[in-house]
């Protein structure tokens, strides 16, 4: 794990390339504290910074094949490197260190692009021909690490991290406004675009070619086999197992994230049973908030069961104090984010690496959403289209509310008269607002004054083609809302600590498998998680498995008065939001005047995302102070 950067082509500037590329690794310096270099050529730069995992003695980068003929850059970790190596070595290929990154590199230079497609881990790397002259940049197929790239003046540069980028090309960073209305609408930024304008994200399963004459950017993963409408218990056990297996190899103390919920302990059962060894102690970590005031005390009993420590903290209020350094390390406004950071600081005292519980809600269908949109196809069985539609009509009339939208009942209204168009049902259900009279009510002139997209278009024009809508929103989600919004946090928050995050449910022969059956094999009738229940039991007691679901959230609604009235209050006057343009100060007095209710909890979201384009805003274009993260603080 860890950080590159570089650039491709010509970078004249007024610095020599070493101090370029000093000056980027200075910006992510916090992603390897354990070591760092660079290499410049005739017509590239890479640079690195180091986490070490794997082979700690050795993997320094940038590498070079024996003939130096490739050099990489590479951020991640091979889960399956000791069998490709073996089949390197059969091959004729002899290593000089027992790192996952030679192995990673030896397989590029014998098969180019396609060793990719038996590569089994988390990675981002970047590669430079120094015979042919021409650069790659690779990122694995879930988009689990992340690769950014920027081209001005003729100028392509990349990295881990955009702050570098914007660091190289030495100019104050415009801020994307269409990427602000996604933002407002989604609460993430769906698609390759990202907060800075001219800076884009390497999609996931994709790579980027670049040559003197330009760059293209293909798909380099092949998509899954057909997967049976049935998977027997046995396979998928197999799956889960083989998944939290390979991603136990490590050289430095391991541990968990640990929720009361099933993902988290499916993954500590697994980890304990998988480990060649037992480990001598692996410690799980644990953030008491979320919906169930029970979280932290049903997280310390799943840790007894199993027989390991549980290491607990409460929740750090002091937002204002840290919400600097998090957009600082986000590069972007994020809501529910605070919490992976202290769940991040919180292990990173006690191990290297973390294994997480994240998407095991995405591929065996865990959300509310899911069941709803069940429930809501099996309905349109028995009942025709123009019924929802006059029903829907009528709620959204009786609930709308003329000042602050939205009732949950009004909403309500709008996904039924919205069918047959799942596309824009599926955008209510997730609180996409986008309208004339909305964005009126919400924006100031500048925004108003951009020819911004429409969201509900966008959706469509992005939500998967077929008839189970479930999967279809579980699909969508997998490729926009998992890679911009959960796995981006996990990333960026987790490496502002120097701590190591995998995600065994997004192992690609699992998560392919998985994500591939129908809704009707993973919840039949309706119920959540089903077929994941009946998958772990032999492993997970029904003490746990039977547990109301709890969200990591916080209830925002309790901390209006605490924390986003004074925000809003320093971040928000009226001179400043008439000055930028972006936020209608009318709105935004509306929602402070109005009695805090659960309600509002639309609002608040909006609200906290306006605080944060502000200080966004401070950060990055006004150059203000931001320390950065440290383990204590």
């Amino acid at each position: 794990m860890c950080g590159l950067c570089g650039y491709f082509g010509n970078a004249a500037v007024d610095a020599p390339p070493d101090r370029l590329i000093n000056s980027m690794l200075n910006m992510i310096a916090h992603r390897g504290p354990d070591g760092r270099d660079l290499k410049i050529f005739d017509g590239a730069g890479l640079g690195h910074v180091r986490l070490a995992i794997i082979d700690i003695d050795g993997g320094r980068q940038p590498m070079a094949t024996t003939d130096e003929r490739y050099w990489m850059s590479y951020n991640g970790e091979l889960y399956n490197y000791r069998e490709i190596r073996k089949t390197l070595q059969n091959r004729g290929v002899k290593f000089k260190t027992n790192s996952d990154t030679e192995v990673v590199l030896n397989a590029f230079a014998l098969d180019g692009i396609q060793a990719v497609k038996v590569f089994r881990g988390m990675f981002s790397l970047a590669v430079w021909d120094n015979h042919d002259k021409e650069g790659f940049l690779i990122r694995d197929r879930y988009g689990i690490k992340p690769l950014y790239y920027g081209l001005q003046n003729n100028r392509f540069f990349f990295a881990s991290e955009i702050k570098a980028i914007v660091g190289a090309l030495n100019t104050t960073p415009d801020l994307d406004l269409k990427s602000l209305h996604m933002l407002m609408n989604f609460r993430y930024i769906p698609g390759e675009k990202t907060f800075f304008r001219d800076i884009n994200h390497l999609p996931p399963g994709h790579f980027l070619h670049w040559t003197t004459v330009g760059f293209s950017i293909k798909k380099w993963a092949i998509e899954p086999p057909p997967t049976p409408k049935n998977i027997p218990a046995d396979s998928c056990r197999e799956l889960l197992e083989t998944a939290v297996r390979r991603q136990l190899v490590c050289d430095v103390p391991l541990g968990s994230y640990l929720s009361a919920g099933i993902d988290s302990a499916t993954i500590l059962a697994l980890s304990l049973k998988g480990a060649a060894t037992p480990p001598i102690a692996f410690p799980t970590f644990t953030i008491r908030t979320g919906d169930s005031p029970l979280e932290g005390h049903q997280a310390a009993t799943t840790a007894r069961i199993f027989g390991v420590s549980n290491i607990q903290e409460e929740f750090d209020d002091d937002l204002e104090g840290n919400l600097h350094r998090m957009i600082w390390h986000l590069e972007v406004p994020k809501v529910n984010a605070y919490q992976s950071a202290m769940v991040a600081r919180l292990a990173s005292k006690n191990v290297k690496v973390a294994l997480s519980g994240l998407g095991g809600d995405e591929i065996f269908l865990g959300y509310n959403i899911h069941k709803f949109l069940h429930n809501l196809t099996t309905l349109r069985q028995y009942l025709p289209d123009f019924l929802f539609k006059v029903a829907g009509k009528t709620i959204h009339k009786t609930f709308s509310h003329p000042g602050l939208r939205t009732e949950e009942f009004s909403r309500g209204g709008q996904v039924l008269e919205s069918l047959p168009d799942f596309s824009r049902a599926y955008g209510i259900l997730r609180n996409v607002w986008d309208s004339p009279t909305e964005r009126t009510r919400i924006y100031g002139e500048r925004m108003l004054s951009q020819d911004l997209p429409d969201m509900f278009d966008f959706l469509k024009s992005k939500w998967p083609e077929g008839d189970d809508q479930v999967k279809n929103c579980a699909d969508f989600e997998l490729e926009h809302k998992m890679v911009n919004d959960l796995l981006l946090q996990e990333d960026r928050l987790s490496m502002a600590f120097g701590l190591e995050v995998r995600v065994p449910f997004l192992d690609e022969d699992l998560a392919g498998a998985l994500s591939a059956l129908p809704s009707s094999t993973r919840i039949p009738g309706g119920k959540l998680k089903k077929l994941m229940k009946d998958t772990v039991s032999a492993w997970v007691p029904k003490t746990v498995l039977n547990r109301p679901k709890s969200g990591f959230q916080i209830p925002v609604h309790l901390l209006f008065e605490s924390h986003l009235k004074p925000l809003a209050h320093k971040y928000l006057p009226r001179e400043r939001l008439e000055k930028e343009g972006l936020f209608n100060p009318r709105f935004v007095n509306n929602i402070m005047r109005a009695k805090p209710s659960p309600r509002l909890r639309w609002h608040y979201f909006l609200l906290y995302l306006m605080i944060g384009t502000n200080i966004w805003i401070d950060v990055f274009q006004n150059n203000s102070q931001t320390p950065q993260w440290s383990k204590k603080n």
